[in-house]
């Protein structure tokens, strides 16, 4: 027989994390290192009796933070992960608990995935006639800091003893109430890269006296759209973008660099895909410097690998929660070529992410948007499936 939580039943719970998120919400922090959203937290779970907590879990520098919450019957341990950092925007939301720091905040709802989880630790805390133990994950960093992958280092997975992984993320698509989930790949190989040319600079009356970068980093930009519509199978999916190119300042009109740097960003899925844009990207880069008669380099960073959520517990997961919110509630998506850093921990340990729906009447910004802020409405929904799915796990 199923254990499921209700929504209804997390009320009083919910509040509390609402409460807690605001505070996160007003002073945001970004990267891996989150004194204050530390310190926050772990406040939190003392005042609901948490005893076993601990602090820096990834490193010196790295504030994630861990509590453990024991049933009382042996079972599996699951950990339920929720990040923590913030973004670089000016905030436009309006709400009395507006950011406080200037181009700081929390527009990708993980100020509300804490209060989500907060809320959980809550509930759970007080219900402990369960099988198993519950491994509650507060990770920063996870905006282009990987964040999961410094707690996984830590051996978050051996420390712990976690046998599955558990999360979600606010999705503005999907109306408050209900729930996504996306099986097999999820989100994509999320990659940067940088390409640096160098020639000779000089004056811009006088080119034939100089090697000029710009010209081959245009040509490279270019160059690089034919990898996605001339090399990979248009039934799989890439992206390749430039962000920026460098070069000069627009008062020098007539100065002739002698360096160029184009960034930006890849996207894929399947590892050969991956491979392919590395490769061709190469033979780009390495063509278009020997065609322009100067040195060219391609650095290529792997950030996020591709989130894989297993089939086989997306198919376990969609069957608890529509038991517990309703089978209308619970919505097949399609992968999504962003990226997410839970991927590390999908990669040491099998289990899914599931979308979480903010959406109302007041609630319509996208993530990553000024004007974005998490739906109060959607933690009482989020912790009760974050719980369901938990405890029968647990039991399984």
């Amino acid at each position: 027989m199923s254990i499921i939580i209700k929504p209804s039943q997390l009320e009083e719970s919910a509040k509390l994390g609402a409460q807690f998120r605001h505070c996160i919400h007003e002073e945001p922090e970004i990267g891996l290192y989150l004194p204050k959203t530390q310190e926050k937290i772990v406040e939190a779970l003392k005042s609901f009796g948490i005893k076993e907590i601990s602090t820096f879990v990834g490193g010196a520098n790295v504030t994630g933070v861990v509590a453990v919450i024991e049933g009382s019957r042996p079972g599996k341990t699951i950990g339920l992960r929720a990040d923590s950092d913030a973004l670089p925007l000016e905030e436009k939301t309006g709400v009395e608990w507006s950011s406080k720091v200037p181009m700081t905040m929390h527009a990708c709802g993980h100020d509300g995935h804490v209060g989500t989880l907060l809320a959980a630790v809550h509930y759970i805390n007080q219900h402990r006639d369960f099988a198993g133990r519950l491994v509650a994950i507060f990770q920063p960093g996870e905006e282009g800091f990987a964040g999961g992958r410094y707690m996984i280092e830590d051996g978050l997975v051996q420390k712990f003893g976690i046998d599955e992984f558990y999360a979600l993320h606010a999705e503005p698509m999907l109306p408050v109430g209900c729930v996504g989930f996306i099986p097999g790949f999820a989100t994509a190989n999320a990659d940067i890269f940088k390409i640096t040319f160098t020639g000779v600079g000089g004056h811009g009356s006088r080119p034939h006296l100089t090697k000029d970068p710009l010209v081959a980093a245009c040509e490279c930009v270019l160059s690089l759209q034919t990898i996605v519509s001339r090399s990979v199978d248009p039934n799989q999916t890439a992206v390749v973008s430039a962000g920026c190119i460098s070069c000069g300042n627009e008062k020098g009109s007539s100065v002739v660099q002698k360096t160029a740097t184009i960034v930006g960003t890849t996207r894929s899925f399947e590892k050969e895909v991956q491979d392919i844009i590395i490769q061709r990207m190469q033979q780009i880069v390495d063509g278009t410097a020997l065609s322009n008669d100067m040195q060219g380099k391609l650095e290529y960073t792997k950030l996020y690998p591709a989130m894989f959520n297993s089939p086989e517990h997306v198919e376990k997961a969609k069957a608890l929660l529509g038991e517990a919110l309703g089978q209308d509630k619970v919505k097949l998506m399609i992968r999504r070529a962003g990226g997410e850093d839970f991927s590390f921990m999908l990669q040491a340990k099998p289990g899914c992410l599931f979308r979480l729906g903010v959406q109302d009447e007041t609630h319509n910004a996208s993530v990553h948007n000024p004007e974005f802020d998490f739906n109060d409405k959607a933690i009482a929904t989020g912790a009760a499936c974050l719980l369901t799915i938990a405890l029968n796990r647990a039991a399984s």
